[in-house]
């Protein structure tokens, strides 16, 4: 037993229920949680006097501050910002792995305090219908870093403040309960308390002291971390004794959605709803259909009864939920999308609009994210200078979603008929999800679509589940490759200039069945954040030798060598190395450039502009970007002429070596533009002024050696990211160059100047258009001529009517003349061909019926062509090379029928 525990009057005890051992002042039987313990608060606040949400924030900040702690800002919740293996933070400790909990990166300060938001979809189907969970809720923590150098406290000292704070806020402590228990994740562990009081967990104090390795064993680990996370929505819950932790924690805003909808409040069924829940495992069983069943019996009242009342409210809490979470992803800079971390923000948005429609509402998403906004600005005014951006996102997204619903109609019809076809009687889970995954399609709107005529049951947990499968990042996932040799000293570093270079040759490495040079330092540039590697050769002992690519594995640059060489007798060898200088200064340029861009977009478009992928080239390189829509060419001139201005400026750029939490002190998250940079130490690339980014390439050494830039195009490469094609330096001469080539091209060939090309090609667009409608109409009436001078050409085989015909048409017209045949009822089966070797035959449902297969007629008349065909049972068409065959493989097809 914990020392602490004996000062502060806690005596050890086994909770009688579950079994586990819990600390108390007094004797109990029960351990003080769920389902051990019902709620004892609702109705009944735990503390001395009620708090907002906000209020216990700021209690909590100024309580730590008094006893030593540094409060510091939230992050944001896109952890994608510096780490790569989850998108969202989930909990107060993901701001700090893996680089500060691994004692790579000195914390912010130590100990800290935080009230940190943090998003959690895995029970997103709860949400509102508990009364407790929420997609997005606010994590007050105290956090330690201890090393053995300076070790700040651990167990005593972390139960001491937890048992301060509540007291602090008027919970008697006679009423709390420290659980026992054991936390792991994010590849730590630890024992850790869960802090319960009046039968719902306040706070969870972890103890990460160990390192789970891939085998399931432990090691321990030299920082000992403390991690508290206090749930400060609970807790100004209990302070309050409201029905719900949505009426505790954003009152305000389901006021007003209360009185935009009309919805009355029974709040005897959702305080009882809250108390039911609160003994079940949700997050389990994920069914809420015991749930309600439960609550109604205990009211004595019909679960039909419990619906009508409880469903509109549960709708309004979700919309209050969900536009507080959207507001925060939105703010920090995530672009809905039907990937990564887009795509949950997306899964949340239209979970909303789904709601809003149950609800009947006749205002825009918009306008209730509006009544979020001013509610949340208040406590977070980093939020308000988001809010045009937000709503511009909230608006287009929402047209977005209906255009979904409207295409996704006959995409579900066709997924229908398919499992009809196979015998299926119900829509297959996996088929669903799917639906929802690649199309967008709802399961309400699948189930609206199949109606009474197909069945298609979805779980309570449906968005949890597909929510789950999209939660962490597995894209970063690399092969480790082990290599035991010294650091290369990478000499482009010290002098950009540097063309030639002398190294000792340490060894030979085989990777991916190709053998490479190890040097003992390089001018050579690995490839590495978008830049391809240098390439040129090496000397030694009379020989030269290509070097066509250059890797990086941990600290060691390998050299791959051109062609089947001998390269054992260079070991212990001096070389003299030689890169291609137009390759590397022409990839430096647009590396600098793309620098240049991606600052100039920001500026343009706006500050949630993120770099989403690079790749640099040496004629065009390329910039991936996020934005929640297609970039016009009116903005596309302004950014391109922006970062010309940047290249006029002439700006020295300002290249230095940094510890990455003075890096991260002196510019934030935003060094990580070009993904995560690993390492203590990184490298950081300033244009003073214009941008700042950890960038591991080569760059010129002012902008204005960069040369002119050029953007050549932009297209859409996936939902919500935007990619810039462009050049620069004389390879923006060249695209200028062959741009102008085309252009006078093209004059010539209007013999018009270029002045006058749009007007030139917009005129006779114009008449070829009208040329060709006219053609299409005569062709038109061409073909009622023939069809009415082929209506006394029809012969009767065994009691059908059939035409068979050889004429001047085109396979459209064959097809046309054929099927109005068929169509009208007069004639039963037409073959038709022509002088090019098209041949096309049509069946009347009387002649289908009387066994004609019409597509295998015209797939063996075909034949004859030497070619092939087929189609459908009511028309087919083939064609073949030997057209002078055409009356052959007609008279082939009269012998078939």
């Amino acid at each position: 037993m914990l020392e602490i525990f004996d000062k502060l009057g806690y005596k050890k005890q086994k909770c009688k229920t579950c079994g586990h051992e819990f600390y108390a002042q007094v004797d109990r039987d029960t351990c003080g949680d769920a389902p051990c313990d019902e709620y004892e608060f609702i109705g009944n606040p735990a503390t001395d006097k009620p708090y907002t949400l906000y209020e216990i924030q700021q209690v909590f900040r100024e309580f730590l501050e008094k006893e030593g702690h540094t409060p510091i800002k939230r992050y944001p919740i896109l952890a994608k910002r510096w780490r790569d293996d989850v998108f969202l933070v989930g909990a107060s400790i993901f701001c700090f792995q893996p680089w500060v909990t691994s004692g790579m990166v000195k914390p912010p300060a130590n100990p800290l305090e935080i009230e940190q938001p943090s998003v959690r979809l895995n029970d997103v189907d709860n949400v509102g219908r508990t009364g407790r969970h929420m997609t997005c809720f606010t994590m007050g923590s105290h956090t330690v870093i201890n090393t053995e150098e300076n070790f700040i406290y651990w167990e005593d000292e972390t139960i001491r403040l937890c048992h301060e704070f509540f007291k602090y806020i008027g919970i008697s402590t006679e009423e709390i309960c420290f659980i026992k228990s054991w936390w792991s994740g994010g590849g730590n562990e630890g024992p850790c308390y869960e802090v319960c009081v009046r039968g719902v967990e306040l706070a969870t104090l972890v103890f990460i002291q160990y390192k789970t390795l891939d085998n399931g064993e432990k090691e321990e680990i030299p920082i000992k971390v403390v991690d508290t996370g206090y749930g400060l929505e609970r807790i100004a819950w209990i302070s309050q004794g409201t029905p719900t932790a949505y009426d505790a924690c954003f009152a305000p805003v389901v006021d007003k959605l209360k009185e935009l909808t009309d919805v009355k409040v029974n709040t005897e069924i959702l305080a009882r709803n809250a108390q039911i829940a609160g003994m079940m495992d949700i997050e389990d069983i994920g069914d809420i259909k015991e749930l309600r069943q439960q609550v109604a019996n205990s009211l004595g009242i019909t679960l039909d009864e419990l619906l009508e009342s409880a469903e509109p409210m549960e709708a309004i809490y979700i919309i209050a939920d969900h536009t507080r979470c959207l507001a925060f992803m939105l703010a920090d800079g995530i672009i809905p999308s039907n990937v990564k971390e887009g795509y949950l923000a997306r899964l949340v948005l239209r979970r909303t609009v789904r709601f809003m429609k149950e609800l009947n509402m006749k205002e825009s998403l918009a306008e209730v994210m509006g009544i979020q906004l001013e509610f949340l600005t208040k406590f977070y005014p980093e939020i308000k200078d988001s809010e045009n951006h937000i709503m511009n996102i909230i608006s287009l997204e929402e047209e977005r979603y209906k255009s979904t619903i409207k295409k996704g109609t006959s995409i579900v019809k066709r997924s229908i008929k398919r499992l009809k076809k196979e015998g299926k009687t119900e829509m297959p889970l996996d088929m669903l999800m799917d639906l929802y995954d690649a199309h967008g399609i709802p399961p309400e709107t699948v189930v609206e679509i199949a109606g009474d005529n197909f069945t298609v049951n979805v779980p309570d947990n449906f968005f949890t589940l597909v929510a789950g499968a999209h939660e962490k990042d597995t894209s970063n996932k690399k092969e480790s490759f082990e290599i035991d040799y010294p650091e290369t000293d990478l000499l482009f570093y010290k002098d950009f200039n540097q063309k030639e270079f002398e190294a000792e040759v340490l060894g030979v490495v085989e990777k991916d069945g190709k053998n490479t040079l190890v040097f003992d330092k390089t001018v050579f540039y690995p490839e590495g954040g978008g830049q391809p590697s240098d390439t040129g050769t090496i000397s030694a002992d009379g020989n030269v030798i290509n070097i066509n690519y250059a890797e990086k594995v941990n600290d060691v640059v390998l050299h791959h060598v051109d062609g089947d060489i001998d390269l054992d007798k260079f070991v212990g060898k001096k070389v003299e190395g030689k890169i291609d200088w137009n390759r590397r200064i022409t990839l430096a340029r647009h590396h600098s450039a793309t620098h240049l861009i991606v600052a100039a977009a920001r500026k343009i478009l706006g500050e949630h502009i993120w770099q989403a992928g690079a790749q640099k080239g040496v004629s065009r390189s390329r910039i991936d970007l996020s934005h929640y829509k297609r970039i016009s060419q009116e903005e596309l001139n302004e950014i391109e002429k922006l970062a010309n201005e940047y290249v006029m400026d002439n700006i020295e750029l300002d290249i230095k070596f940094y510890t990455r939490d003075e890096a991260e002190s002196l510019y934030g998250f935003k060094l990580y533009q070009g993904g995560i940079v690993p390492g203590k130490s990184i490298r950081v690339v300033k244009i003073p002024g214009i941008d700042v980014q950890a960038c591991a390439g080569t760059h010129v050494l002012r902008t204005g050696d960069i040369g002119p830039i050029k953007i050549n195009k932009t297209e859409r490469v996936q939902d919500g990211v935007e990619r810039i094609d462009f050049s620069a330096g004389t390879a923006a001469v060249d695209s200028i160059q062959n741009e102008n080539k085309l252009l006078r091209e093209s004059s010539g060939i209007f013999k018009v100047d270029n002045d006058q090309l749009p007007k030139t090609c917009d005129r006779f667009f114009l008449e070829w258009k009208a040329q060709k409608n006219e053609i299409d109409k005569l062709k038109s009436e061409i073909a009622s001529l023939k069809m009415n001078s082929l209506a006394d050409d029809v012969s009767e085989i065994k009691g059908l009517k059939v035409v068979k015909q050889l004429i001047d048409a085109d396979f459209k017209e064959l097809q046309k003349i054929a099927t109005d045949f068929t169509d009208n009822d007069k004639a039963d089966v037409v073959l038709m061909g022509n002088n090019d070797g098209k041949i096309v035959g049509a069946a009347s449902q009387r002649a289908i019926d009387a066994g004609i297969k019409v597509n295998e007629i015209i797939k063996k008349a075909a034949n004859v062509l030497g070619g092939g065909g087929g189609g459908r049972l009511t028309l087919a068409q083939g064609a073949g090379p030997q057209c002078e065959n055409m009356n052959e493989a007609l008279d082939t097809a009269i012998d078939l029928i």
